[in-house]
C-alpha cells in the first residue's frame, strides 16, 4: 500500500530499528529495503541529520538536508499506540525541483521589479494581475491596491488616460501612444496581446516608459534654441549697427579713391569681392555698401566662414529641413543666406570655404535658389552678395584651392584696400578719431604730444587700422597723466621704424643743449616708470644715484613706486 506514495515514508521503531521503507525513500536514500530493514536508523542516515530531527529537548522536527545530491525536506512523526510512544514515522520528500522553481520565481520578481520601465499585466477579462514597483511612482499608490482593479475602473478614477489596454481589445494588436498618469507624467506606453490557440486574448503586456523628463529637456532645448536665434539676431543687428555707425577715415587719395568706386557700386546689385589685409576695414566698407544700396531697409547678414565650424558650415549657411540629422529641430531651421532674402549677405573670408560649400554657393549666386541641407525642394531668394578675404584668392585660384568659375563670379566688381603702411596721410587723423571716441567713452581728456604722433605715422602698422584702435585704447587707458608722449610708446612701435637709429628719435635741428635735456628728460621718466628706485634707476642708466635724484628734481618727475619716493628722502 505505501510503494506507490510518491513521497519517502520510513518507518521506525520505539528502538530505532528500521521495519519499513517504501520505493519512493529507498530511491532518495539509494538504500535496498533487504539491506536496510532491522538496521540501526543511526546506520543509514548521517548523526548530524539525527540530532537536527531530535533536538536536546527531545520533540521530533522537519529540517531540509541535501541527500545524494538533492534536497530533501525530512519530517519525524511520532507514533504514539496504546501503551505510549510506538515509534516513528519519517517523510521523506524530493524538493529540488520546488527550491529550483522558487529561486526561479525570486529571481523573475527581482528582475521584474528592478525594471527601469513599468511593466503592467492585464488578464484576458481585463483585470489587472500584475505590475511591477516603478508604477507605484506613476500612478501615486502601492501596487497591492492596483492589483484587481479593472482597466477601465483605472482609467475611470484617472490614474491613466487613456487605456492602452482598451484599444488592444478593440484591434487585437500591438498599440503605442501617449498617457498621462494622475501624478502628472507622461509615458510613452505599448500594450502587447499573448493570444491562445484559438486566438483569444489571455494577457496584455504593457510596456511604459516615462518620458516626461525628455519632454521637458526638448522643450527647453526648443526654448534654448529659439533664444540662441534671437541672440544670433541681435548680434547681428548690433553688428550692423556699429559698422553703420563706423566712421571711414579717408584723408589719402587711395582711399577717397575707394570711396568713390564704393559709393558709384552701391547703386546696382553686382557681386563684389573685397580684398585688403587683416584690419583694413573691409567689414565697413562692405557695410556702407548695404547703406548706399537699395537695400538698405533689409538684413545686413555677416557670414565669417573661417569662424564657423566645417561640419556645421553647410547647415549654417543654407540652414536644414525637419529630421536633417540627428539633433535637427522639430520645425527645421533658416540659414544665414536665407536669413539675407531682401537684404544683402557679406562673406567674410571666403576663401576658407570648403570646395563642396563652393559649388552650392556658386549655384545660390547663379540661379538665387539654395535647397536646405535634407530638403528636396528649392527655396528662392533674392541677395546681393558682397565677399571678402585677406589671402592671394588668385593665387589660391592658380593652385587648384579655390574654384575659378565661383571666384569670377564674386569678382565682378572688385575692391581693393590698400594696407595703411601705403597710406599714411590717414593715420594721423585716426588716431585722433580714435582718441575722441575712447576720451568720450571712458569720459577722459587724453591727447598724444606732437612727438608721440609723429613717431606713430613713421609705424608701418602691420595690424591696419585695427591695430591703430587697439593700441590707441591701451596708451589711453595705461597712461596716467593726459598727455601720452614718446616715453608711453611700445618698443616694438619704436624698434621696428626705420627712422629711429640707436632708439632716439630726432624730429628736427634745435640746440644742442636743449636736445640732450629732452632726451634725459625722457630717459629719467622712461626709468622712472620701470624701476622700483633710485638705485635701479641708476644701475640701468649706469649712472650714480645721486645723479638721478638731481635728474629728477631738475626735470620734475614723479617717481611711480613707493621706495623710489623712500630712498629719496633717505637722500634728502
Amino acid at each position: 500500500m505505501l510503494d506507490p506514495v510518491p513521497v519517502g515514508l520510513v518507518l521506525v521503531d520505539a528502538g530505532g530499528r528500521v521495519e519499513f521503507l517504501n520505493r519512493a525513500a529507498g530511491d532518495l536514500l539509494g538504500l535496498e529495503r533487504s539491506a536496510v530493514a532491522g538496521r540501526q536508523l543511526g546506520d543509514i542516515l548521517p548523526a548530524a541529520l539525527l540530532e537536527q530531527l531530535w533536538p536536546q529537548d527531545g520533540s521530533p522536527s522537519s529540517i531540509k538536508v541535501e541527500i545524494n545530491g538533492r534536497k530533501v525536506a525530512v519530517q519525524a512523526n511520532p507514533l504514539v499506540g496504546k501503551e505510549g510512544a510506538g515509534g516513528t514515522m519519517l517523510v521523506l520528500q524530493d524538493i529540488s525541483l520546488y527550491e529550483s522553481l522558487r529561486e526561479a520565481k525570486e529571481e523573475l520578481e527581482a528582475i521584474f521589479d528592478s525594471s527601469y520601465d513599468e511593466i503592467y499585466v492585464v488578464d484576458g477579462e481585463g483585470y489587472t494581475r500584475r505590475v511591477n514597483k516603478i508604477g507605484e511612482t506613476y500612478y501615486g499608490v502601492e501596487v497591492e491596491k492596483i492589483i484587481g482593479k479593472h482597466y477601465s475602473e483605472m482609467e475611470k478614477e484617472g490614474y491613466f488616460n487613456p487605456s492602452v489596454s482598451r484599444r488592444v481589445f478593440e484591434e487585437r494588436r500591438r498599440v503605442t501612444m501617449v498617457q498621462h498618469t494622475k501624478t502628472g507624467k507622461t509615458l510613452i506606453v505599448t500594450g502587447n496581446p499573448v493570444f491562445d490557440d484559438s486566438g483569444r486574448i489571455t494577457r496584455i503586456v504593457v510596456n511604459s516608459r516615462d518620458v516626461s523628463e525628455l519632454i521637458n529637456l526638448k522643450q527647453r532645448l526648443e526654448d534654448t534654441e529659439q533664444l540662441v536665434d534671437n541672440y544670433r539676431r541681435l548680434v547681428m543687428y548690433l553688428r550692423q549697427e556699429k559698422l553703420e555707425n563706423t566712421e571711414i577715415i579717408a584723408a589719402s587719395p587711395q582711399m577717397k579713391q575707394v570711396l568713390d568706386l564704393v559709393d558709384r557700386v552701391a547703386q546696382v546689385d553686382s557681386t563684389i569681392l573685397i580684398t585688403g589685409e587683416s584690419g583694413v576695414g573691409k567689414g565697413v566698407i562692405a557695410s556702407r555698401i548695404h547703406k548706399l544700396s537699395k537695400r538698405d531697409k533689409g538684413p545686413f547678414i555677416t557670414i565669417n566662414c573661417g569662424a564657423i565650424p566645417e561640419n556645421l558650415l553647410e547647415s549654417e549657411l543654407f540652414g536644414y529641413e525637419p529630421g536633417a540629422f540627428t539633433g535637427a529641430r522639430r520645425e527645421g531651421k533658416k540659414g544665414l543666406i536665407e536669413m539675407g532674402d531682401g537684404g544683402t549677405v557679406f562673406l567674410d573670408e571666403v576663401a576658407d570655404l570648403p570646395s563642396n560649400l563652393q559649388v552650392k554657393l556658386l549655384q545660390v549666386i547663379q540661379e538665387k535658389k539654395l535647397m536646405r541641407v535634407g530638403g528636396s525642394q528649392q527655396i528662392a531668394v533674392n541677395v546681393r552678395f558682397i565677399a571678402a578675404t585677406n589671402r592671394d584668392i588668385q593665387k589660391m585660384v592658380r593652385e587648384g584651392l579655390f574654384r575659378e568659375d565661383l571666384y569670377y563670379r564674386l569678382n565682378v566688381v572688385p575692391v581693393t584696400i590698400p594696407p595703411l603702411r601705403y597710406r599714411k596721410e590717414d593715420i594721423r587723423p585716426l588716431i585722433e578719431h580714435f582718441v575722441n571716441k575712447f576720451n568720450l567713452k571712458y569720459d577722459m581728456n587724453k591727447h598724444f604730444s606732437p612727438e608721440a604722433l609723429d613717431m606713430l605715422v613713421a609705424y608701418h602698422w602691420p595690424g591696419n587700422v585695427r591695430e591703430v584702435e587697439n593700441l590707441v585704447e591701451r596708451l589711453m587707458v595705461t597712461t596716467d597723466g593726459n598727455l601720452i608722449e614718446t616715453v608711453h610708446i611700445p618698443d616694438y612701435v619704436i624698434n621696428s621704424s626705420g627712422e629711429l637709429p640707436d632708439k632716439v628719435y630726432v624730429l628736427g635741428i634745435c640746440p644742442l643743449k636743449q636736445a640732450v635735456d629732452e632726451v634725459e628728460r625722457q630717459l629719467i621718466m622712461l626709468a622712472s616708470q620701470r624701476c622700483k628706485t633710485t638705485y635701479e634707476m641708476a644701475s640701468a642708466l649706469q649712472v650714480n644715484q645721486s645723479t638721478i635724484v638731481r635728474k629728477i628734481q631738475k626735470y620734475r618727475v614723479q617717481p611711480t613706486g613707493s621706495k623710489q619716493k623712500k630712498s629719496m628722502k633717505n637722500t634728502k
